[in-house]
């Protein structure tokens, strides 16, 4: 198959910015100046005013709200204290893709984690000192500084973490490291329970040495029973996509199954690009796509009373390869089945849409975390940067699903499988798919 005059686009990749626990640190500093403290929260809210793609439906005024909560930011004793509250304030508006973010002095402790249930399980260690105390994939976290897990995650870390669902709030906050995040130097007591029942405490000044710095989030592709591919994709960012080699991995290895999965669950986005390559490889038809929103001022019109719009703008159809170069790429029609949880974000979403549109398969698991980008980055003085969502998308047959989430075909939930044995999801999946 020869290599297609195809570019990924470059677009605003939909990282996301979460903070920190109110935890203080050990050597709390005071240097805004209470005018700097309302210079940034003012800013903030200002361009919320102009630019968040929610305003409308927002159901109360940020204007006043700013005015209510002013005081309490500006007299802060404390930058972490104010960083804090300013982030809060933030997120009253309820949009994953709209928050504050700043520079601190934070780390983790060694090792990421996944919520199954009421359960937090370790997924990696990476570090050798955890492993020789008995941390491995499996071992369940079930306190943190001699609190529940489930409950120190919902009150020092879930408030801070910019949500537009509940099932975003739910998942999210409890995978990857963000349990753990705190200031350098200030200790945090993980208790962790082992296979055969027994629990054990590790002390973290969160100044690990890591032997891993970071996770491989490559695609991964495998063979199932029945010749059923399996395609893992971790993240969208461009950094783990080269197009080259998905177009061979295409070409050698899926095309010729009977039928394939596509999990992008835990998947938080990237590059809404890189989906969109990949289901140009996997639609058989073109893929219609519905109008946005944008906020639009006009400052003339405002003059005479008019308030703010919303603009729609058509988005046009997206035509796969298999059209696009029939010559070059054959068109894959096996059954397709997408794996989804509520820690699909973003970028991953925007791939989610496109597999609904395409009408391509069944989406299987819970209900996305229903929200999807197009952030605009202000920076609001003095080390902190405001990120506002500024557009408002729809499936291509209208169905809302910001701040709902995509719903799955088949609701199916994830049980302590996916860490320690067959993955359930997988499982049911399989069976869906041998029945086409």
């Amino acid at each position: 198959m020869s290599k297609h005059p195809f570019q990924i686009l470059v677009s605003l990749f939909a990282t996301i910015f979460f903070s920190i626990a109110p935890i203080q640190s050990a050597f709390a500093k005071n240097d805004l100046k209470p005018y700097e403290k309302a210079a940034i929260a003012t800013r903030f809210a200002s361009e919320v005013k102009y630019n968040f793609a929610g305003y409308g439906k927002f159901a109360q005024n940020y204007d006043s709200i700013c005015r209510a909560e002013l005081p309490n930011l500006v007299n802060t004793h404390t930058d972490e204290e104010f960083s804090d509250k300013l982030q809060l304030f933030a997120n009253l508006l309820k949009d994953g893709h709209t928050s504050i973010g700043f520079s601190a002095d934070v780390t983790y402790a060694p090792i990421s984690h996944k919520r199954i249930g009421d359960k937090v399980f370790v997924t990696e260690v990476f570090s050798d000192e955890y492993t020789q105390k008995g941390v491995h994939r499996g071992t369940e976290i079930v306190a943190i500084d001699d609190m529940p897990v489930i409950e120190y995650g919902n009150k020092y870390v879930v408030p801070y973490i910019p949500s537009s669902t509940p099932q975003w709030s739910a998942t999210y906050p409890f995978n990857s490291i963000n349990l753990t995040k705190g200031y350098r130097g200030v200790p945090v007591k993980l208790t962790f329970k082992n296979k055969n029942g027994k629990t054990f405490d590790i002390t973290d000044n969160r100044e690990s040495l890591w032997g891993i710095v970071n996770s491989d989030m490559s695609i991964k592709y495998d063979t199932l029973p029945e010749n059923i591919g399996l395609l893992k994709i971790p993240s969208f960012q461009t950094n783990y996509f080269n197009d080259q080699e998905f177009l061979n991995l295409f070409e050698h290895k899926i095309l010729p199954t009977t039928g394939l999965i596509i999990d992008i669950r835990d998947n938080t986005g990237g590059n809404s690009q890189v989906g969109q390559f990949v289901m140009m490889l996997v639609a058989t038809d073109t893929i219609p796509q519905a109008s946005w929103e944008t906020p639009k001022y006009e400052a003339a019109y405002a003059s005479w009373g008019k308030k703010w719009e919303r603009e729609t703008v058509a988005s046009d159809s997206i035509v796969p390869f298999c059209i696009s170069y029939p010559n070059d790429v054959p068109k894959y029609d096996k059954p397709i089945i997408l794996l989804v949880n509520g820690s699909t974000f973003s970028a991953a979403e925007d791939f989610t849409v496109l597999f609904k549109n395409a009408n391509r398969g069944k989406v299987v698991g819970t209900p996305t975390g229903g929200s999807t980008g197009n952030s605009i980055f202000i920076d609001l003085g003095w080390g902190y940067t405001g990120r506002i969502c500024t557009r408002h998308e729809k499936l291509a047959d209208g169905t809302e699903f910001i701040g709902i989430g995509i719903q799955p075909d088949v609701v199916v939930e994830e049980t302590e499988s996916v860490i320690l044995g067959k993955d359930n999801v997988i499982e049911e999946a399989l069976k869906i798919i041998a029945h086409k």
